[in-house]
């Protein structure tokens, strides 16, 4: 039921109304205009039936100050006198009243005026949201939630403007055709948001984040002009979406690549997107993967880039699993549920029963030359090859990534482990014959371990 607020000094008179109006609306009574004002601090009636005439502050100063206050302003207004000159109307209607009924007033009328007047209240609400909806949408990126290129450029331009200072990235995803190829657009798509998700892990209210469109992407953080924490900005950005890639079975396929421009100032929207474009390309075309800032005295040049290296550490590998297994999120790509599900069984066999288990993670760095994907798949069937043939039927392995191995051994020490480890890379080398600068094979070790639960 709609509330009405009625404010006015004559007893009658309120009686009356809320005699005419009770049956359909809620009716608040008070009999000035301090008294009106002073429940507006805590309430918000759907509509104002206010008296011009009453002592102390009359119903004309009354709507003036309601008017003047944002949170009240929107609520309608109607006056009630029994001055019925048209000027009086006039003046009513101007101090930002939506109607006007003369006293003594017919009960009928009165709900018929009511009512169109909350009618027309609510059909301004659904038009200023349908506007907001549609303003919302025509600057937003459906898929990913994030701004849109036309917004991302008015609202940066005004920052500019304002000589906002700020350091702008732009943003490509590495080889992310091969994945929408190989596994379809619905898991580009997945990709597309999580990567989105980790650029909302790294901003604040007060930054830009946008998606041009494609794997394209540019953010512009307000303020932020040191460049160690650009550097570091960026650094994370890589490796947590490095990180997400490899929890959803996709690791080593989809990378970031990044350019920044730090600007202090007295620039225009068109000169630092430029210059970070620019600086995306040198990444680009200089192995990806990195980040780089752009350098006003090295910009003839190609300035240093940031190799980051996203490859998984085995200690950072059991977090994730253990974590994963604590809570049940089954987010991992088949075959590594499968293998989550060995890990769990390892982990029972130590629990219980005391047994030695010990995993390894190999991490195969391939040269230039071995950089095309298929020679990269060529080199990791190689590999998986050697793991099979060098294991025994109780051991069990599975691809981390493009370039990363794990495996779990059952009932071996740790130095028995190192020897399987050796075993494997030996037979690697034999089976593939690349040479040491061609391809290297490095390998960590980790005894399982009941405490790596609390972890």
């Amino acid at each position: 039921m709609k509330s009405i607020l009625l404010v006015d000094d004559d007893y009658m008179n309120c009686v009356l109304a809320e005699h005419a109006l009770a049956q359909e609306y809620q009716v608040i009574i008070r009999y000035s205009g301090k008294e009106a004002l002073k429940y507006l601090e805590n309430e918000r009636p759907d509509m104002i039936l206010m008296d011009i005439e009453m002592p102390e502050m009359d119903g004309k100063e009354v709507v003036r100050r309601i008017k003047e206050n944002n949170d009240w302003l929107n609520i309608p207004v109607v006056f009630l006198t029994a001055d019925s000159n048209p000027m009086t109307e006039a003046e009513c209607l101007d101090c930002g009243a939506d109607d006007f009924i003369v006293k003594p007033f017919v009960p009928d009328v009165m709900k018929s005026r009511v009512a169109k007047v909350l009618e027309a209240c609510e059909k301004r609400k659904d038009l200023e949201l349908l506007l907001e909806q549609n303003t919302i949408k025509s600057v937003t990126d459906a898929l990913t939630g994030l701004n849109n290129r036309p917004f991302l450029e008015n609202e940066l331009s005004k920052l500019l403007a304002d000589d906002n200072c700020g350091t702008l990235f732009m943003i490509d995803l590495d080889n992310f055709k091969k994945m929408n190829d190989t596994y379809g657009h619905m898991v580009g798509d997945e990709v597309l948001k999580i990567f989105a998700d980790v650029l909302k892990l790294y901003a604040r209210r007060e930054d830009l984040l946008c998606r041009l469109g494609g794997d394209e992407f540019v953010t512009f953080y307000k303020e932020l002009t040191d460049k160690d924490i650009v550097a570091k900005k960026a650094t994370d950005i890589i490796r947590t979406f490095a990180e997400k890639m490899a929890m959803m079975g996709y690791g080593g396929i989809v990378s970031v690549s990044i350019g920044a421009k730090i600007t202090k100032g007295g620039e225009q929207f068109q000169e630092i997107y430029d210059r970070a474009d620019k600086t995306l390309y040198s990444v680009k075309m200089n192995g990806k993967n990195a980040y780089q800032i752009y350098d006003e005295a090295a910009s003839d040049s190609c300035p240093q880039m940031s190799m980051i290296d996203t490859n998984m550490t085995l200690e950072r590998i059991h977090n994730l699993l253990i974590q994963d297994m604590a809570d049940n999120k089954g987010a991992f790509h088949v075959e590594y549920n499968d293998f989550k599900k060995m890990y769990d069984f390892a982990m029972r066999c130590v629990i219980r029963n005391k047994r030695k288990v010990q995993t390894i993670l190999f991490t195969i760095n391939m040269s230039e030359k071995l950089q095309g994907a298929e020679k990269m798949e060529w080199v990791m069937d190689m590999f998986t090859d050697s793991v099979i043939t060098s294991l025994r039927n109780v051991d069990t392995g599975t691809r981390y990534s493009n370039n990363q191995y794990l495996l779990i051994l059952m009932d071996v020490d740790i130095e028995a482990g190192k020897v399987v480890a050796g075993r494997v890379i030996s037979r690697f080398k034999n089976i593939c014959n690349l040479s040491e600068e061609e391809c290297k094979v490095a390998f960590e070790i980790k005894t399982l371990r009941t405490l790596d639960m609390n972890k």
